[in-house]
């Protein structure tokens, strides 16, 4: 009535102006990543406006122990200080602009951060604060700083192996099906992707140098050129987020858990290509590779024109080392219940090295009549699911320990009845075997090794209750791996 017409006459008297906005359209708006990666390789991010890249910028301390899925787990020392907050420290030297994430008027960029326990010691300032002790970038650094304290430098190229998935009536498939390893026709289905991670990684600093399909129902395998130091695992890292988030882009999904399909066979590996190096000497030529710097003045410290193996004496007992502590630290390359599919099926079931050999444990690349430059190790013990920076941690601290103690090598492709030791068959086995390594907890940290079992035994009982309400067929199995770890692994 009356009251609604008043209502009407005022709308039309009062005028009230556009609202105006204060920002230039034609500049385009700064994003930041502040990013950090978790015990299962998944990216953490909070996103901070360009215009406040210098804020004091805070991430829940117990953030790395969120499981695949968002399986919640409290560690003992973050619940007993009320869960607080620590702050993030960007290493600015990773900030890169990502040109997959941004779009017209949005620029998108990633930096990598150390996050420092500010309430472990609170009398503290910010500056002496403790790294976070679980965080796996902080770890491998450290350990990267012993090494280098040798006068030594370790350096990491790869491959990963993952599959390229979409959704069909509800379900997870194959973007193709088939397992046509190298068939041309098999790679031109998913060339425009491929192409795109190409074009689109290379600004970023991550240098592909083959890219094919794999003997999997859509999977495909990515080889890097190699790079020194913690800048290579943040490659990987930088690489796998990438990768999945071009796909998601494109109305697919790519995903790095080891058996996306099926419960048995080959699955996605990670094979982990590292070498180490030293200064030059007098008298010495450094190593240049072809299409990739690897030289400057640095020469192989592995190589060796004199020893049968192609190995020099520091190689080889870096390489017993990593040898020894191989089954102490399955679990790191295996974090994942499916991983253990792969056992037997071109993944070492035993800890073992061989020239050229592609069931070993370790794969060597040594010949002391070819160049130094094309000598390295393959660890072929990771899974595609494996976290880069804590298998790299660990390989540096085995094989640092096989240093110090000046290891033996043992004798090429050695068998469970020669003398090898069994690697972990299971990831309950192998999580009680980096558990019961004293040696292992001392140089990853006690509170990484809690952690990390902490959060793996949770997504196993999740995954217990979740095959319990099905009919306990493979078909069940293989679902409950899908949703716990198709999409965020």
């Amino acid at each position: 009535g009356a009251a609604q017409d008043r209502k009407h006459c005022l709308t039309h008297l009062i005028k009230v102006p556009p609202l105006r906005s204060t920002v230039d359209m034609a500049v385009p708006m700064s994003y930041i990543r502040f990013a950090v990666v978790d015990l299962n390789g998944k990216e953490l991010i909070k996103i901070i406006p360009e215009r406040h890249r210098n804020s004091t910028v805070y991430l829940y301390s117990g953030a790395l122990a969120v499981g695949a899925q968002a399986t919640l787990t409290v560690p003992d020392d973050i619940g007993s200080q009320g869960c607080p907050n620590w702050l993030l420290r960007p290493d600015w030297s990773t900030e890169q602009v990502l040109p997959w994430a941004g779009k017209e008027g949005i620029v998108v960029k990633r930096v990598f951060c150390d996050q420092l326990a500010t309430c472990l010691r609170p009398s503290t300032s910010l500056g002496e604060a403790p790294l976070h002790p679980a965080m796996p970038r902080s770890i491998c650094n450290r350990l990267l700083e012993e090494l280098k304290r040798k006068g030594l430098e370790f350096c990491v190229g790869g491959e990963l192996e993952f599959t390229l998935t979409e959704q069909k009536g509800g379900k997870w498939a194959p973007l193709f099906d088939g397992v046509e390893i190298f068939t041309t026709l098999q790679a031109t289905k998913v060339q425009d992707y491929l192409f795109r991670l190409d074009r689109e990684m290379l600004p970023v600093g991550v240098d592909i140098t083959t890219m094919n399909t794999e003997f999997g129902e859509g999977t495909v395998e990515i080889t890097f050129a190699p790079k020194f130091g913690i800048a290579a695992l943040d490659a990987q890292a930088t690489f796998r987020t990438g990768a999945k988030e071009i796909a998601q882009q494109q109305g697919i999904r790519a995903t790095f858990m080891s058996r996306p399909f099926g419960v048995a066979g080959v699955g996605n590996g990670g094979h982990f290509n590292f070498s180490l190096w030293e200064s030059s000497k007098a008298g010495e030529e450094p190593a240049e590779e072809e299409g990739f710097a690897i030289g400057g003045s640095r020469v192989s410290a592995l190589h060796s024109t004199e020893e049968p193996t192609g190995l020099s004496k520091k190689g080889q007992s870096f390489l017993a080392g990593v040898l020894a502590h191989g089954p102490a630290f399955e679990a790191l390359c295996a974090p994942t219940a499916p991983c253990y599919t792969r056992h037997g099926n071109w993944a070492p079931t035993v800890s073992n090295w061989g020239h050229e050999d592609r069931t070993a444990a370790v794969r060597v690349k040594a010949d002391p009549k070819a160049s130094s430059k094309s000598c390295y190790f393959e660890l072929r013990m990771p899974s595609a699911s494996a976290n880069g920076y804590l298998v790299a941690a660990a390989v540096l601290a085995a094989g640092l320990d096989g240093m110090e103690r000046g290891l033996e090598l043992p004798a090429p492709r050695q068998t469970l009845e020669t003398g090898a030791a069994k690697l972990p068959a299971s990831l309950p086995e192998a999580l009680a075997a980096l558990e019961n390594s004293s040696f292992m907890k001392a140089k990853l940290g006690p509170e990484l090794v809690q952690w990390f079992c902490q959060i793996k035994r949770a997504e196993m009982a999740l995954l217990e209750q979740r095959i319990k309400k099905g009919d306990g067929s493979d078909d069940d199995l293989s679902a409950a791996w899908q949703e716990m770890y198709m999409e965020y692994m």
